[in-house]
């Protein structure tokens, strides 16, 4: 008989005060079911440029990545993305994250310094990550509340492709392994691979709308940084409907309100 395997977890959602993320209030995480407390910080985009963009992402990527992100990987050792928990591969990789970034992150607690256990006390023997005196635990739901809050903070998150059918594994695999030698080739012929950040703030402070000047920027948290990109793009659409229907050339009559309220929600 074939072993049965769990499917991936799935997590209910996280809601976060957004008021307080945009203005880069510390969040801290104070759980029933968790030993202490951990808060964690929000940087600046100066923060970020000072530290170097390929570092910071580097361990941002495993703090909001998932399993689909890091199926070749999990692959290669022996792991079906489709079956382990993106927690799980977070103990997995947390070790190999820069200190200087986890710094901007969590402040002064030390993630490098957590140790993997298997809670005893838990009927299902789940792994937990403890600080070296026990006073802090990283347990699934704490992993939850920092992995959400920022890939809401820096408008990530990943697609997940989870699937059972044993050929688009195989697809999804080889393709993942070519992406991968193509990307290594870049590297060894001196190619820089593209920046994540940089066309936002070009962009950004190029815009004839922008209050912030390139120096400026480096004061401004992620969280504002990434809602005034997206309020820009809201605000030239509703412009550009407006400029439309006034010059007959959009039909009013059958244009939505929220096309043309530059001060509607994003998710509207």
């Amino acid at each position: 008989m074939a072993k049965h395997r769990k499917p991936k977890p799935r997590y209910p959602e996280v809601h976060f005060d957004r008021l307080q993320m945009y203005f880069a209030e510390p969040y801290t995480i104070n759980l029933e079911n968790a030993i202490g407390e951990i808060t964690i910080l929000q940087p600046t985009i100066g923060d970020i440029v000072r530290l170097g963009e390929d570092k910071f992402y580097s361990t941002l990527s495993i703090l909001v990545g998932n399993t689909t992100q890091f199926r070749l990987l999990l692959w290669q050792s022996g792991l079906d993305w489709n079956e382990v928990s993106d927690f799980h591969l977070f103990c997995l990789m947390y070790k190999q994250m820069d200190p200087d970034a986890l710094k901007l992150l969590f402040g002064d607690l030390d993630v490098l310094s957590f140790e993997q256990y298997i809670n005893t006390q838990d009927e299902n023997q789940e792994t937990v990550l403890l600080n070296p005196d026990k006073t802090i635990e990283i347990n699934e739901d704490v992993y939850q509340q920092f992995h959400q809050y920022y890939q809401v903070v820096f408008n990530m998150k990943p697609e997940e492709l989870i699937t059972k059918d044993k050929m688009l594994k195989k697809w999804w695999i080889e393709e993942d392994s070519r992406k991968a030698e193509r990307d290594e080739n870049s590297k060894s012929n001196g190619k820089d691979l593209s920046s994540s950040i940089q066309p936002l703030i070009s962009a950004y402070v190029n815009h004839p709308g922008t209050k912030h000047s390139l120096q400026d920027l480096k004061s401004v948290g992620v969280a504002e940084f990434f809602d005034s990109i997206q309020r820009l793009q809201i605000y030239e659409n509703a412009t550009a409907c407006i400029k439309g229907m006034y010059s007959g050339f959009v039909d009013g009559s059958k244009a939505k309100p929220e096309e043309y309220n530059w001060l509607k929600e994003f998710d509207e």
